[in-house]
Protein backbone atom coordinates (compact mmCIF):
# COMPACT_ATOMS: atom_id res chain seq x y z
CA UNK A 1 0.00 0.00 0.00
CA UNK A 2 3.06 2.24 -0.19
CA UNK A 3 2.32 3.72 3.91
CA UNK A 4 5.42 4.81 5.39
CA UNK A 5 6.97 2.82 8.28
CA UNK A 6 5.53 2.27 11.67
CA UNK A 7 1.96 3.14 10.30
CA UNK A 8 -1.17 0.88 11.16
CA UNK A 9 -3.11 1.06 8.01
CA UNK A 10 -6.83 -0.35 8.18
CA UNK A 11 -8.42 0.05 4.42
CA UNK A 12 -12.10 -0.63 3.99
CA UNK A 13 -13.38 -0.58 0.20
CA UNK A 14 -16.68 -1.54 0.51
CA UNK A 15 -18.97 -2.42 -2.31
CA UNK A 16 -22.14 -1.64 -3.88
CA UNK A 17 -24.60 0.44 -0.79
CA UNK A 18 -23.56 2.41 1.40
CA UNK A 19 -23.50 2.97 5.29
CA UNK A 20 -25.20 6.49 4.65
CA UNK A 21 -27.63 7.34 2.14
CA UNK A 22 -25.49 11.18 1.31
CA UNK A 23 -22.65 10.57 -0.73
CA UNK A 24 -19.77 12.31 -0.10
CA UNK A 25 -16.41 12.96 1.65
CA UNK A 26 -15.92 12.53 5.58
CA UNK A 27 -13.22 12.58 8.23
CA UNK A 28 -12.61 10.62 10.78
CA UNK A 29 -12.89 12.31 14.30
CA UNK A 30 -9.45 11.16 16.04
CA UNK A 31 -10.39 12.25 19.29
CA UNK A 32 -13.75 9.92 19.62
CA UNK A 33 -13.14 7.16 17.81
CA UNK A 34 -11.16 3.85 18.69
CA UNK A 35 -10.51 0.21 18.06
CA UNK A 36 -10.33 -2.16 21.40
CA UNK A 37 -8.63 -5.70 21.40
CA UNK A 38 -9.52 -7.65 23.98
CA UNK A 39 -7.82 -11.13 25.33
CA UNK A 40 -8.65 -13.33 27.55
CA UNK A 41 -6.73 -15.77 29.97
CA UNK A 42 -7.30 -19.53 29.94
CA UNK A 43 -5.76 -22.95 31.35
CA UNK A 44 -5.99 -25.00 34.37
CA UNK A 45 -4.88 -22.37 36.76
CA UNK A 46 -6.08 -19.62 34.26
CA UNK A 47 -7.08 -17.35 37.44
CA UNK A 48 -3.70 -16.38 38.27
CA UNK A 49 -3.45 -15.20 35.06
CA UNK A 50 -4.76 -11.77 33.42
CA UNK A 51 -7.63 -10.46 30.72
CA UNK A 52 -5.95 -7.96 28.62
CA UNK A 53 -7.58 -4.75 27.53
CA UNK A 54 -5.56 -2.80 24.50
CA UNK A 55 -6.65 -0.16 22.85
CA UNK A 56 -5.98 2.02 19.60
CA UNK A 57 -6.20 5.76 19.01
CA UNK A 58 -6.29 8.35 18.28
CA UNK A 59 -7.28 6.99 14.76
CA UNK A 60 -7.10 9.27 11.12
CA UNK A 61 -8.43 8.65 8.36
CA UNK A 62 -11.32 9.37 5.59
CA UNK A 63 -14.49 7.99 4.07
CA UNK A 64 -15.41 8.74 0.00
CA UNK A 65 -17.86 8.43 -1.69
CA UNK A 66 -20.13 9.32 -5.09
CA UNK A 67 -23.12 8.62 -6.84
CA UNK A 68 -21.37 6.79 -9.33
CA UNK A 69 -18.87 4.99 -6.94
CA UNK A 70 -19.21 2.49 -3.80
CA UNK A 71 -17.45 4.02 -0.56
CA UNK A 72 -13.76 4.02 0.02
CA UNK A 73 -12.42 4.25 3.71
CA UNK A 74 -9.11 4.56 5.03
CA UNK A 75 -8.42 4.46 8.22
CA UNK A 76 -4.23 5.40 9.83
CA UNK A 77 -2.66 4.94 13.34
CA UNK A 78 0.81 4.28 14.26
CA UNK A 79 1.25 0.89 15.12
CA UNK A 80 3.28 2.37 18.65
CA UNK A 81 -0.46 3.68 19.04
CA UNK A 82 -0.98 0.46 20.56
CA UNK A 83 -1.79 0.40 24.53
CA UNK A 84 -2.49 -1.53 27.12
CA UNK A 85 -5.30 -0.24 29.42
CA UNK A 86 -5.65 -2.57 31.97
CA UNK A 87 -7.99 -1.29 34.51
CA UNK A 88 -6.48 -3.30 37.54
CA UNK A 89 -2.93 -3.87 36.63
CA UNK A 90 -0.32 -1.58 38.02
CA UNK A 91 1.23 0.93 35.57
CA UNK A 92 4.63 -1.30 35.72
CA UNK A 93 2.65 -4.51 35.11
CA UNK A 94 0.73 -2.55 32.01
CA UNK A 95 4.44 -1.47 30.61
CA UNK A 96 5.80 -4.93 30.98
CA UNK A 97 2.71 -6.36 29.26
CA UNK A 98 3.13 -3.62 26.37
CA UNK A 99 6.65 -4.72 25.81
CA UNK A 100 5.76 -8.16 25.91
CA UNK A 101 2.93 -7.17 22.90
CA UNK A 102 4.87 -5.10 20.76
CA UNK A 103 8.07 -7.40 20.87
CA UNK A 104 9.29 -10.16 18.42
CA UNK A 105 7.92 -12.51 20.35
CA UNK A 106 4.02 -11.42 20.26
CA UNK A 107 3.17 -8.61 17.57
CA UNK A 108 7.02 -7.92 16.63
CA UNK A 109 6.00 -4.67 15.33
CA UNK A 110 9.31 -3.59 14.17
CA UNK A 111 9.08 -6.11 11.58
CA UNK A 112 5.09 -6.56 11.01
CA UNK A 113 4.49 -2.99 10.38
CA UNK A 114 1.27 -2.28 9.04
CA UNK A 115 -1.64 -4.18 9.32
CA UNK A 116 -4.27 -3.86 6.34
CA UNK A 117 -8.42 -4.66 6.16
CA UNK A 118 -9.74 -4.58 2.37
CA UNK A 119 -13.68 -5.30 2.32
CA UNK A 120 -14.46 -8.29 -0.63
CA UNK A 121 -18.52 -7.28 -0.28
CA UNK A 122 -20.97 -6.05 2.15
CA UNK A 123 -24.15 -7.25 2.45
CA UNK A 124 -27.44 -5.97 4.22
CA UNK A 125 -27.39 -7.19 8.13
CA UNK A 126 -30.06 -8.24 10.88
CA UNK A 127 -32.12 -5.13 10.53
CA UNK A 128 -32.12 -1.60 8.39
CA UNK A 129 -29.22 0.14 10.21
CA UNK A 130 -26.39 -2.85 9.87
CA UNK A 131 -24.01 -4.05 7.73
CA UNK A 132 -21.84 -7.67 6.81
CA UNK A 133 -19.15 -6.68 5.46
CA UNK A 134 -16.54 -9.87 4.41
CA UNK A 135 -12.92 -8.03 4.15
CA UNK A 136 -9.45 -9.45 3.74
CA UNK A 137 -7.49 -8.82 7.17
CA UNK A 138 -3.65 -8.70 6.76
CA UNK A 139 -2.15 -8.95 10.50
CA UNK A 140 1.44 -9.97 10.96
CA UNK A 141 1.94 -10.84 7.27
CA UNK A 142 -0.88 -13.11 7.34
CA UNK A 143 -4.31 -12.63 5.66
CA UNK A 144 -7.31 -13.92 6.42
CA UNK A 145 -10.86 -13.39 5.51
CA UNK A 146 -13.47 -12.11 8.34
CA UNK A 147 -16.67 -11.05 8.61
CA UNK A 148 -17.24 -7.70 10.31
CA UNK A 149 -20.68 -6.69 11.57
CA UNK A 150 -21.40 -2.71 11.12
CA UNK A 151 -24.03 -0.94 12.89
CA UNK A 152 -24.32 2.53 11.66
CA UNK A 153 -26.25 5.81 12.35
CA UNK A 154 -26.69 9.31 10.96
CA UNK A 155 -26.44 12.21 13.17
CA UNK A 156 -26.24 15.30 11.38
CA UNK A 157 -23.18 15.64 9.42
CA UNK A 158 -22.12 12.50 11.44
CA UNK A 159 -21.72 8.98 10.39
CA UNK A 160 -21.23 6.72 13.53
CA UNK A 161 -20.05 3.14 12.70
CA UNK A 162 -19.42 0.30 16.05
CA UNK A 163 -19.38 -3.27 15.87
CA UNK A 164 -17.28 -6.02 17.23
CA UNK A 165 -16.04 -9.66 15.96
CA UNK A 166 -14.24 -12.26 17.25
CA UNK A 167 -10.85 -14.25 15.73
CA UNK A 168 -8.46 -16.81 16.77
CA UNK A 169 -4.45 -15.76 17.03
CA UNK A 170 -3.32 -19.15 15.41
CA UNK A 171 -5.01 -17.46 12.38
CA UNK A 172 -2.31 -14.68 12.01
CA UNK A 173 1.04 -17.14 13.28
CA UNK A 174 0.55 -15.77 16.88
CA UNK A 175 1.07 -18.30 18.94
CA UNK A 176 -0.49 -18.30 22.47
CA UNK A 177 1.93 -17.14 25.32
CA UNK A 178 2.05 -19.45 27.98
CA UNK A 179 3.49 -20.13 31.43
CA UNK A 180 3.59 -22.34 34.33
CA UNK A 181 4.39 -25.28 31.73
CA UNK A 182 0.40 -24.45 30.30
CA UNK A 183 -0.99 -24.10 32.94
CA UNK A 184 -1.70 -20.47 32.88
CA UNK A 185 -2.01 -19.27 28.45
CA UNK A 186 -3.76 -16.86 27.00
CA UNK A 187 -6.75 -17.85 25.17
CA UNK A 188 -6.83 -18.61 21.15
CA UNK A 189 -9.91 -16.53 20.43
CA UNK A 190 -9.67 -12.59 21.19
CA UNK A 191 -11.97 -9.88 20.45
CA UNK A 192 -11.84 -6.55 18.70
CA UNK A 193 -14.38 -4.18 18.98
CA UNK A 194 -14.52 -1.03 16.80
CA UNK A 195 -16.02 2.54 17.24
CA UNK A 196 -16.17 4.98 14.64
CA UNK A 197 -17.21 8.78 14.10
CA UNK A 198 -16.93 10.49 10.73
CA UNK A 199 -18.23 14.24 10.24
CA UNK A 200 -18.71 14.93 6.56
CA UNK A 201 -17.06 17.49 4.81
Amino acid sequence: MGRSAGKFLLTLLVAGHAWAQTPGSYTIEAQSSRVQILVFRAGLLGGFGDNHLIELRPLSGTAESSPAAPWRVHVFAQSGALRVIDPGASPATREQVQQAMLGARVLDASRYQTIELQSRSLAPGVNDRSWRMVADLTLHGVTRQVEFPLGWEEQGDRLHVRGSTKLLLRDFNFEPPRMAMGAVKVRNEFELVYDITLRKQ
